[in-house]
């Protein structure tokens, strides 16, 4: 857009949108005619923030947007515009040399907020350094008139973005309990989960922190890490973790973590350049089962549906592994109930265990006869002691009690 401007009237154009944190901004410049000024400004952007096109929200613009009205200087002394940036910006123009006529005596200023829905979300500014054409009040107009349609049109857009943002997560949580129904594999699982985090919240790396049997927190699955093996690091559970109230946790340092008893994994976060963190804690049924961690190598901006949906994970996490304790738990229980259940083998001679398992099997008594070297005659005594011991009436009903008692 701005690039556009620069082309339909002459000066420099900048374009200021607020972040989700109002205290930093997106910023683009441009300048058609002098594209040099431009890059120049755009170096000393770069200067302000490590982000690309990010600086802090202040100076003129931030006066314009907590005012909400347009501010129109048609000649301003280019010291008196340069006094509008912070200290350091002053130093960075007096050491950088500036392109040839960057520096004017005067510099006329236009800026207007760029509304949208009844609030301020930015500004569009015009710098002309030009001696001749100055700007006036029916510049403020149409400039005024470009910003709001091009915030209306910034709303939509971030409108329909949130929109697919939303139907993606929720089709990704639709995915997640597919994935703890459909599979017996925890570890598969919560690798699924995580990698729909990753998509649906553009961050970095994610891992999940389970309980051993000793109380401490160890690594039970992990992605986006670019070491090729994750350490066994194991650390204790913080008093915060066990209070109910405790809420998704951002971290704005990562030597917070020390504090966590987890220094020990510092040097693993370093090498992967991690800026930000944030942990939930996996709860089900009141017990703490562990921890989701997501990891992101620059700084985050989540707002409250980005949070939801780390938070509506994390719970579907911690469902996955209830599920998966509860599954194994009814294994063994089954298990053991089958054990008890199952009636001690009636004292069989060994030629009544023989006769037995092949009876199990189909046999006849012509083809039992065959195999194990007796008479058909012998092979029917033994299948009526077998049926008096079992108390069975026929064939069929020895074959299944033998085999539901586990007998062969």
């Amino acid at each position: 857009m701005v690039t556009t401007l620069s082309r339909l009237r002459a000066g420099m154009w900048v374009g200021v949108i607020m972040n989700t944190d109002p205290s930093t901004s997106r910023v683009v410049v441009a300048d058609d005619a002098d594209p040099k000024a431009a890059a120049y400004v755009n170096r000393y952007v770069a200067t302000l923030d490590p982000h690309p096109g990010q600086a802090p929200t202040s100076g003129l613009s931030q006066r314009v947007i907590e005012s909400g009205r347009p501010l129109l200087v048609p000649q301003m002394p280019f010291e008196e515009y340069l006094s509008n940036v912070t200290s350091a910006g002053r130093e960075w123009f007096a050491s950088q040399p500036p392109p040839p006529n960057f520096e004017v005596p005067m510099v006329g200023v236009l800026m207007v907020p760029m509304r949208a829905g009844g609030a301020v979300i930015g500004t569009l500014a015009v710098f002309d350094r030009s001696p001749t054409q100055l700007l006036t009040e029916k510049d403020v107009e149409w400039v005024q008139a470009v910003a709001d349609r091009t915030a209306l049109a910034l709303e939509n857009a971030q409108l329909h973005s949130a929109a697919i943002d939303r139907l993606e997560r929720l089709t990704a949580l639709q995915g997640a309990v597919y994935a703890i129904t459909a599979s017996q594999d925890l570890r598969l699982t919560l690798d699924v989960l995580l990698e729909q985090l990753l998509a649906r919240l553009r961050i970095d790396a994610a891992d999940v922190l389970l309980l051993d049997g000793d109380g401490n927190l160890f690594i039970a699955a992990s992605t986006g890490f670019q070491s090729t093996s994750m350490p066994d690091h194991r650390f204790p559970v913080v008093p915060e973790l066990l209070q109910r109230s405790f809420p998704s946790q951002r971290v704005d340092t990562m030597a917070e973590l020390g504090r966590r008893g987890q220094s020990s994994r510092r040097p693993l976060f370093a090498r992967e350049g991690f800026e930000a963190y944030r942990s939930v804690p996996l709860l089900a049924r009141n017990n703490l089962l562990g921890v989701l961690e997501v990891f992101h190598r620059s700084a985050l901006e989540p707002d409250q549906e980005w949070i939801g949906f780390l938070d509506a994970m994390a719970a579907t996490a911690a469902v996955a592994i209830d599920h998966a304790a509860m599954s194994a738990s009814a294994v063994r229980d089954g298990g053991e109930h089958e054990r008890q259940a199952r009636r001690p083998a009636p004292d069989f001679s060994r030629g009544e265990r023989e006769v037995l398992k092949l009876l199990v099997e189909g046999h006849t008594n012509k083809q039992i006869a065959a195999t194990v070297h007796r008479t058909e005659n012998t092979i029917k005594f033994h299948v009526r002691q077998i049926r008096q011991k079992i108390g069975a009436g026929n064939r069929t009903e020895v074959a299944r009690k033998a085999t539901q008692e586990g007998w062969v």
